[in-house]
């Protein structure tokens, strides 16, 4: 898949969200889907999370972020519905997910992950784009993730991995990094194969020793029978950097630094 595959992937997702099915899911009917946070074209290296946060379209009190939006939306793109899209406000939803980290990102998610990817010397950030961000589900909900009913999260979760897949198998990335234990345990549903070899890390562990530390790692080549075109090295931390109560500088740099050492022959 080139960037004009991409296009057409963003097209698709865009028919998806003009039906009923997704808003019922508790998607957000009015907020462009996001295939991926930066460009997977020329990424070697890409963190998993569930789905893209409300926060990427509205601010705390839920009031949309317009005019200073991160992404697309109809009022943006002065559509009334998705049905009524072209390729020109196709090309802008696509535009806004591989230039994010060059125009408005959510630091506050991002910056910190990003220092777990330091020590392999990628970034989101870098003019290289190296690293970029993919969501198991490109729709943003309006609750978060686990306050949505559990039927709704499976179906989100069907309609949405063939989206992942596709666009990992367009991608230069060869190593996914899995972001705390809900997205580990998720993704773990999702593999065709052994489950990720999990160990337990005495130096990752939290709050005097009462939380401990978990790191994941292993290979995968499809995911829900659909193949990702090539085999990828998958490594997880059951800590979610940004939200854990307790997570030190310490703890992020132990994690930062296994990152390294175990996927430093993938990235070279």
């Amino acid at each position: 898949m080139s960037r004009q595959g991409l296009l057409q992937e963003v097209d698709e997702l865009l028919a998806l969200l003009g039906g009923n099915t997704l808003a019922r899911l508790g998607a957000i009917p009015w907020a462009s889907p996001v295939v991926s946070f930066g460009n997977p074209l020329t990424s070697k290296l890409a963190t998993i999370g569930l789905n893209p946060s409300n926060l990427e379209f509205m601010d705390a009190s839920g009031l949309p972020l317009e005019p200073e939006n991160r992404f697309e939306t109809l009022q943006s793109l002065r559509l009334t519905d998705w049905t009524n899209r072209a390729a020109v406000e196709v090309g802008k939803v696509w535009w806004s997910c591989e230039h994010y980290f060059r125009h408005r990102p959510y630091d506050r998610w991002f910056r910190p992950l990003d220092k777990v990817l330091s020590g392999l010397g990628v970034s989101y950030y870098r003019e290289d784009a190296s690293a970029c961000h993919l969501d198991l589900v490109p729709f943003a909900t309006g609750k978060k993730w686990a306050n949505l009913d559990s039927h709704d999260r499976s179906d989100l979760i069907r309609l949405g991995v063939p989206s992942l897949v596709r666009t990992i198998k367009a991608s230069n990335v060869r190593v996914l990094v899995l972001n705390g234990s809900g997205v580990v345990k998720t993704f773990e549903q999702l593999i065709d194969g052994r489950p990720l070899l999990r160990r337990r890390v005495p130096k990752w562990s939290l709050c005097d020793g009462r939380v401990e530390g978990y790191a994941y790692s292993g290979y995968v080549a499809s995911l829900r029978g659909m193949k990702l075109g090539r085999e990828l090295l998958v490594l997880g931390f059951n800590h979610n950097i940004q939200s854990s109560f307790g997570v030190t500088n310490g703890v992020v740099g132990g994690i930062s630094r296994w990152v390294a050492r175990q996927a430093a022959r993938e990235i070279a």
